[in-house]
Protein backbone atom coordinates (compact mmCIF):
# COMPACT_ATOMS: atom_id res chain seq x y z
CA UNK A 1 0.00 0.00 0.00
CA UNK A 2 1.36 3.53 -0.86
CA UNK A 3 0.31 6.02 1.81
CA UNK A 4 0.80 9.79 1.25
CA UNK A 5 2.51 10.82 4.64
CA UNK A 6 3.76 8.18 7.45
CA UNK A 7 5.23 9.44 10.44
CA UNK A 8 6.07 7.63 13.34
CA UNK A 9 6.41 9.21 16.80
CA UNK A 10 8.85 7.99 19.32
CA UNK A 11 9.42 8.65 22.86
CA UNK A 12 13.12 10.29 21.91
CA UNK A 13 12.92 13.55 23.49
CA UNK A 14 16.00 14.98 21.24
CA UNK A 15 15.82 15.21 17.36
CA UNK A 16 19.46 14.54 17.33
CA UNK A 17 19.38 11.45 19.33
CA UNK A 18 16.62 10.43 17.05
CA UNK A 19 18.51 10.91 13.93
CA UNK A 20 21.82 9.08 14.96
CA UNK A 21 19.46 6.17 15.88
CA UNK A 22 17.98 6.23 12.88
CA UNK A 23 21.35 6.78 11.02
CA UNK A 24 22.80 3.58 12.73
CA UNK A 25 19.59 1.36 11.69
CA UNK A 26 20.01 2.55 8.47
CA UNK A 27 16.29 4.56 8.63
CA UNK A 28 16.12 7.40 6.39
CA UNK A 29 13.59 10.05 6.34
CA UNK A 30 13.28 13.20 8.05
CA UNK A 31 13.12 13.89 11.90
CA UNK A 32 11.25 16.66 13.35
CA UNK A 33 10.58 17.92 16.92
CA UNK A 34 6.90 17.54 18.16
CA UNK A 35 6.13 18.65 21.70
CA UNK A 36 8.13 17.24 24.23
CA UNK A 37 9.26 13.88 21.79
CA UNK A 38 10.19 13.42 18.11
CA UNK A 39 8.90 12.01 15.56
CA UNK A 40 10.47 11.09 11.97
CA UNK A 41 8.27 11.05 8.31
CA UNK A 42 9.14 8.19 6.86
CA UNK A 43 8.87 7.25 2.64
CA UNK A 44 5.30 6.24 0.93
CA UNK A 45 5.80 2.84 1.45
CA UNK A 46 3.90 1.39 4.63
CA UNK A 47 5.86 -1.92 4.86
CA UNK A 48 8.54 -0.51 5.12
CA UNK A 49 7.41 1.57 8.06
CA UNK A 50 6.24 -0.61 9.44
CA UNK A 51 9.75 -2.47 9.21
CA UNK A 52 11.31 1.09 10.27
CA UNK A 53 8.92 0.72 13.36
CA UNK A 54 9.52 -2.39 14.71
CA UNK A 55 13.50 -1.05 14.73
CA UNK A 56 12.48 1.74 15.88
CA UNK A 57 10.38 0.72 18.95
CA UNK A 58 13.17 -1.97 19.92
CA UNK A 59 15.57 1.29 20.44
CA UNK A 60 13.05 2.37 22.49
CA UNK A 61 12.92 -0.32 24.98
CA UNK A 62 9.91 -0.52 26.82
CA UNK A 63 8.37 2.88 25.89
CA UNK A 64 5.73 2.79 23.07
CA UNK A 65 6.21 4.11 19.45
CA UNK A 66 2.76 5.55 17.59
CA UNK A 67 3.63 5.00 13.79
CA UNK A 68 0.84 6.85 11.71
CA UNK A 69 0.00 6.10 8.10
CA UNK A 70 -2.15 8.75 6.39
CA UNK A 71 -3.83 7.82 2.95
CA UNK A 72 -6.27 9.24 0.51
CA UNK A 73 -9.25 7.47 2.00
CA UNK A 74 -8.19 7.30 5.88
CA UNK A 75 -5.57 7.10 8.73
CA UNK A 76 -4.20 4.04 9.87
CA UNK A 77 -2.50 4.14 13.72
CA UNK A 78 -1.01 1.46 15.48
CA UNK A 79 1.57 1.07 18.98
CA UNK A 80 4.54 -0.72 18.48
CA UNK A 81 7.26 -1.31 21.24
CA UNK A 82 9.77 -3.69 22.40
CA UNK A 83 10.14 -4.23 18.01
CA UNK A 84 6.54 -5.58 18.22
CA UNK A 85 3.40 -4.17 16.63
CA UNK A 86 0.91 -4.10 20.01
CA UNK A 87 -2.41 -2.77 18.57
CA UNK A 88 -4.30 -0.63 16.22
CA UNK A 89 -6.18 2.45 17.58
CA UNK A 90 -8.53 4.93 16.52
CA UNK A 91 -6.34 7.55 14.91
CA UNK A 92 -8.51 10.73 15.48
CA UNK A 93 -8.29 9.12 19.55
CA UNK A 94 -4.74 9.20 19.22
CA UNK A 95 -4.34 12.46 17.68
CA UNK A 96 -6.61 14.25 19.61
CA UNK A 97 -4.15 13.71 22.96
CA UNK A 98 -1.32 14.54 21.08
CA UNK A 99 0.00 18.35 19.91
CA UNK A 100 -1.58 19.80 16.95
CA UNK A 101 1.35 19.90 14.81
CA UNK A 102 1.40 16.57 14.62
CA UNK A 103 -1.81 16.36 12.84
CA UNK A 104 -0.43 18.91 10.73
CA UNK A 105 2.36 16.77 9.58
CA UNK A 106 0.17 13.61 8.86
CA UNK A 107 -2.60 15.33 7.18
CA UNK A 108 0.10 16.95 5.17
CA UNK A 109 -0.93 20.42 5.72
CA UNK A 110 3.08 20.67 6.71
CA UNK A 111 6.13 19.65 5.24
CA UNK A 112 8.29 18.20 8.06
CA UNK A 113 11.68 20.12 6.43
CA UNK A 114 9.76 23.33 7.11
CA UNK A 115 9.72 22.52 10.92
CA UNK A 116 11.85 24.02 12.45
CA UNK A 117 15.00 21.85 13.79
CA UNK A 118 13.94 19.10 11.40
CA UNK A 119 17.25 17.12 10.39
CA UNK A 120 17.25 15.22 7.46
CA UNK A 121 18.88 11.46 8.53
CA UNK A 122 21.02 11.81 4.94
CA UNK A 123 22.68 14.65 6.32
CA UNK A 124 23.85 12.67 9.51
CA UNK A 125 27.50 10.81 8.99
CA UNK A 126 27.34 7.41 10.91
CA UNK A 127 30.21 9.00 13.40
CA UNK A 128 28.07 12.16 14.28
CA UNK A 129 25.35 9.42 14.89
CA UNK A 130 27.61 7.75 16.99
CA UNK A 131 28.81 10.57 19.05
CA UNK A 132 25.20 11.79 19.61
CA UNK A 133 24.32 8.80 21.05
CA UNK A 134 27.06 8.42 23.44
CA UNK A 135 25.88 9.52 26.89
CA UNK A 136 28.01 11.14 29.71
CA UNK A 137 28.25 8.08 31.29
CA UNK A 138 28.99 6.09 28.37
CA UNK A 139 31.39 8.46 27.65
CA UNK A 140 32.76 7.57 31.31
CA UNK A 141 33.19 3.87 30.74
CA UNK A 142 34.67 4.13 27.14
CA UNK A 143 37.46 6.22 28.82
CA UNK A 144 37.90 3.70 31.74
CA UNK A 145 38.07 1.17 29.40
CA UNK A 146 40.36 2.62 27.49
CA UNK A 147 42.82 3.00 30.29
CA UNK A 148 42.36 -0.33 31.70
CA UNK A 149 43.01 -1.34 27.89
CA UNK A 150 46.08 0.96 27.83
CA UNK A 151 47.13 -0.83 31.29
CA UNK A 152 47.59 -4.24 29.25
CA UNK A 153 49.10 -3.41 26.47
CA UNK A 154 51.82 -1.64 28.68
CA UNK A 155 51.93 -4.66 30.95
CA UNK A 156 52.38 -7.20 27.55
CA UNK A 157 55.49 -4.98 26.21
CA UNK A 158 56.82 -4.63 29.39
CA UNK A 159 56.50 -8.34 29.86
CA UNK A 160 58.03 -8.47 26.59
CA UNK A 161 61.15 -6.58 27.56
CA UNK A 162 62.18 -8.46 30.59
CA UNK A 163 60.98 -11.95 29.21
CA UNK A 164 64.28 -11.22 26.35
CA UNK A 165 66.28 -9.55 29.24
CA UNK A 166 65.93 -13.05 30.88
CA UNK A 167 66.63 -15.08 27.94
CA UNK A 168 69.57 -13.54 27.61
CA UNK A 169 70.68 -15.09 30.99
CA UNK A 170 69.25 -12.06 33.41
CA UNK A 171 67.93 -13.95 36.60
CA UNK A 172 66.33 -10.55 37.81
CA UNK A 173 64.09 -10.51 34.95
CA UNK A 174 62.17 -13.33 35.71
CA UNK A 175 60.91 -11.47 38.36
CA UNK A 176 59.79 -8.26 35.85
CA UNK A 177 58.22 -11.29 33.28
CA UNK A 178 55.79 -12.44 36.84
CA UNK A 179 55.59 -9.15 37.85
CA UNK A 180 54.33 -8.01 34.25
CA UNK A 181 52.49 -11.08 33.74
CA UNK A 182 50.72 -10.11 36.84
CA UNK A 183 49.89 -6.57 35.75
CA UNK A 184 48.28 -8.15 32.42
CA UNK A 185 45.60 -10.22 33.91
CA UNK A 186 44.65 -7.48 36.88
CA UNK A 187 44.28 -5.04 33.74
CA UNK A 188 42.69 -7.78 31.26
CA UNK A 189 39.77 -8.57 34.35
CA UNK A 190 39.13 -4.60 35.27
CA UNK A 191 38.75 -4.06 31.57
CA UNK A 192 35.85 -7.02 31.63
CA UNK A 193 34.54 -6.40 34.33
CA UNK A 194 33.66 -2.35 33.71
CA UNK A 195 32.42 -3.59 29.96
CA UNK A 196 30.32 -6.16 31.61
CA UNK A 197 28.92 -3.94 34.32
CA UNK A 198 27.96 -1.29 31.40
CA UNK A 199 26.47 -3.91 28.93
CA UNK A 200 24.33 -5.10 32.45
CA UNK A 201 23.17 -1.48 33.10
CA UNK A 202 22.04 -0.63 29.69
CA UNK A 203 20.07 -3.92 29.60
Amino acid sequence: MTATRIIALTPFGRPDQLAAACVLAKIHGTVVPVGDFSAIALGDDSDEARTAAASLSELAGRHELLLLISTEEHIDASQWRHGKHENDVPAGLALSSLPDELEDLVLGRTEPSAVKGSIDTRSMSRRQASAATMTGERARVARTAAVWILGVVCAAILGIVFAVMAIAGSAVAWIGVAVAVVLVVIAAWRTRKVVTAATANSA
